[in-house]
């Protein structure tokens, strides 16, 4: 199987099409400009962060937003809102608000550790390879169809060690972050890392992030 991946640690900005379209902007130290465009389904998805502090800024458009159990829809005027660790939340576009404006949100976290930039670029970099569940190296002896059915499982199990890796924890069961729900959330992305690490998955690139931002991780040569 092909493992070389794409580089990708000096883009700038990452746009994805399809129903859940959305631009990643990286080009502000420390910040990352989150645009999705009219129609797009796109939505973070529940989640939380453990060892950082979020900040997130709508600068355009109006977005639902749950932080804890609280929902509520936020626009420009509503300046900075922090979202402590631990607390689960998730942002997107207010279903059926179709104006002609883009949803437009800035995110950072404290500390500035460049964790934010790091994750979103593992992220976009592995999903817009152009076969991304081949990026995979099985032991020679692995039989044909177990190689099916790691492909199948290839993204979710590389995605799962990127969020692992970058203080992203997905609510895998329940609502909150409560210790049934992390429990579970760990369990899986712990057991995923496992997997994926033993057919050559890694949560960290350097063709992805650069060394700056993967310090200790060496570069594949490419044949």
């Amino acid at each position: 199987m092909p493992t070389n991946r794409q580089h990708t640690a000096h883009f700038p900005v990452f746009k994805r099409g399809g129903p859940q379209a959305v631009t990643y902007d990286l080009s502000q130290p420390s910040r990352v400009t989150i645009t999705v465009p009219r129609a797009s389904t796109w939505t973070s998805g529940p989640h939380w962060h453990e060892s950082h502090t979020e900040y997130l800024q709508v600068l355009q458009g109006r977005a639902f937003m749950r932080l804890g159990d609280q929902n509520r829809h936020y626009g420009p005027q509503d300046g900075v809102i922090e979202v402590l660790r631990y607390t689960v939340h998730e942002w997107h576009r207010i279903e059926g608000n179709e104006g002609d404006e883009d949803l437009v949100v800035r995110e950072w976290t404290v500390p500035e550790d460049g964790q934010k930039e790091a994750f979103f670029r593992m992220l976009n970099s592995f999903l817009t390879e152009d076969h991304p569940s081949s990026l995979y190296t099985a032991p020679s002896m692995t039989p044909t169809w177990l190689r099916k059915v790691l492909e199948r499982q290839i993204v979710v199990l590389q995605l799962f060690s990127i969020f692992r890796a970058w203080d992203n924890w997905p609510v895998l069961i329940g609502n909150d972050s409560g210790w049934i729900s992390w429990s579970v959330t760990h369990a899986v992305l712990c057991s995923c890392s496992w997997i994926g690490y033993a057919v050559g998955l890694r949560g960290v690139y350097v063709e992805y992030v650069g060394k700056e931002l993967a310090p200790g991780v060496k570069l594949k040569k490419q044949t």
